[in-house]
């Protein structure tokens, strides 16, 4: 069986790592799944929900928050920064990604 649990494809700042933790739907156990999709205006975007690992994801643990990455995804995510912008407007998670050529003009998609 191939090990599932490696180093960590995408980093998480603190004040994702923050959010993410608040958020959970389970106290004191946050799991992310993140996963690349066709779709939005750019062709890219990315899917962030709280849910279990999939047989073939990638998973590891960074710090509080238990990390999953569908395996297809990978190679339009390693390398990525998940962050967290507060404030009135606009507020959520933002990806800084290696492998995006642009991003449509709502900042949701990503070409690659």
């Amino acid at each position: 069986m191939e090990e599932r649990v490696q180093t960590r494809l995408i980093e998480i700042t603190p004040k994702a790592r923050e959010e993410i933790i608040r958020l959970a739907p389970v106290p004191g156990a946050a799991q992310l799944r993140i996963a690349v999709t066709r779709g939005g205006c750019a062709g890219w975007e990315y899917r962030i929900e709280f849910a279990a690992a999939q047989p073939d994801d990638i998973e590891w643990q960074d710090g509080e928050v238990r990390m999953a990455v569908e395996r297809a995804s990978t190679a339009r995510l390693e390398g990525a920064v998940l962050d967290y912008e507060g404030g009135l407007s606009g507020a959520g998670f933002r990806f800084r990604n290696p492998h995006a050529r642009g991003t449509c003009g709502c900042g949701t998609s990503f070409e690659a």
